[in-house]
């Protein structure tokens, strides 16, 4: 039999066919797998289909015979297990990330990898009525900062907010940020740029989804000693929402029944030492509204006891919601 012109892509579409149309207990007979390749113009043959399988054992990916009659053929292990892709589809569709298109097409992409049991992907999609952001771009700025960050260059970027006609604008006039992209952290469903502002001097957080035109500027970044040593995943212990702040050594006294809570948000590395009142423990961190807030969350049950200037501020604060209800 003459080869077709698109005989060149066979060993790919023999792979897409056993990914897309088998599973672990159903395969597809000699028949099925030649009329598929014939659908994408591809000529075939069983003898020369032995031969392939022999090629994508030599790449990893084994073809085994399944009993029957005729006898079916699948792959013997899949790229992703039917739990793993699952678990990839809840993290598409709940983050507020990703588009709803993207978040779409992405789970078209992985029900490939689902083969015949794709319909247990698509009946987990639940995208339509979720938060999500609205800016296409977003995704395609993360591989933006990924390369800066690579290259030790640094970024330049709009950044904006909404007004109260939702309308969107770009913060100071639209003068473009140009910072120093040391890290992206992943924070309550968002992702957020730790940068050095040079100008201002001092480590800034931006949410990824609201920079615009993001673009890398051939200056190389800056080295400036706290923001070289910054650990990221520690920063993002220490930060609340990710919203900025100084950094301070903060000694805190919470109920028993907190210790829990307390681990979850810092982790075991800090000594609990018991009180009257509970417990007491000392954490560095990102002092802010959101750390207060933090705080006030757990009511009469948690309370700031040094140092004595972020004591004030919280009581400050305090007073001032206060006042919105009297």
């Amino acid at each position: 039999m003459a080869k077709s012109e698109n005989q060149k892509q066979k060993l790919f579409r023999l792979l897409e066919i056993l990914m897309r149309y088998t599973d672990e207990d159903h395969g597809l007979t000699m028949n099925e797998i030649i009329s598929r390749l014939d659908e994408y113009g591809i000529a075939a043959e069983r003898k020369s289909l032995y031969s392939d399988f022999a090629t994508l054992e030599e790449l990893g990916f084994s073809v085994v015979r399944l009993y029957g009659n005729p006898p079916a053929y699948t792959l013997a292990e899949r790229i992703f297990e039917m739990p793993e892709l699952k678990l990839l589809v809840d993290a598409i569709q709940s983050s507020k990330f990703i588009t709803a298109e993207k978040s779409f097409e992405m789970i078209e992409k992985l029900k490939m990898f689902a083969g015949s049991r794709s319909s247990e992907l698509a009946r987990q999609v639940y995208v339509k009525d979720r938060v999500k952001t609205e800016n296409a771009a977003s995704i395609y700025t993360i591989d933006i900062i990924h390369n800066a960050i690579k290259e030790n260059l640094r970024i330049a970027f709009g950044y904006f907010d909404y007004d109260v006609n939702k309308k969107k604008y770009l913060r100071h006039g639209g003068e473009r940020y140009d910072v120093s992209p040391k890290a992206l952290i992943w924070s309550n469903d968002n992702y957020y740029l730790v940068a050095y502002d040079e100008r201002a001097g001092m480590i800034k957080n931006f949410r990824v989804d609201k920079m615009h035109k993001t673009q890398i500027m051939p200056k190389e970044a800056s080295i400036a000693s706290d923001f070289y040593r910054l650990n990221p995943a520690d920063y993002s212990k220490k930060s609340f929402s990710m919203f900025g702040g100084r950094e301070e050594l903060v000694t805190l006294e919470a109920r028993e029944h907190l210790s829990g809570v307390v681990i979850d948000r810092f982790g075991r590395g800090h000594t609990f030492i018991k009180s009257d009142f509970g417990f007491r423990f000392s954490v560095r961190v990102i002092v802010s509204k959101m750390f207060f807030a933090w705080v006030m969350s757990f009511g009469r049950d948690m309370r700031i006891l040094e140092p004595s200037a972020v004591r004030d501020e919280m009581v400050d604060m305090l007073v001032e919601i206060s006042e919105n209800y009297d």
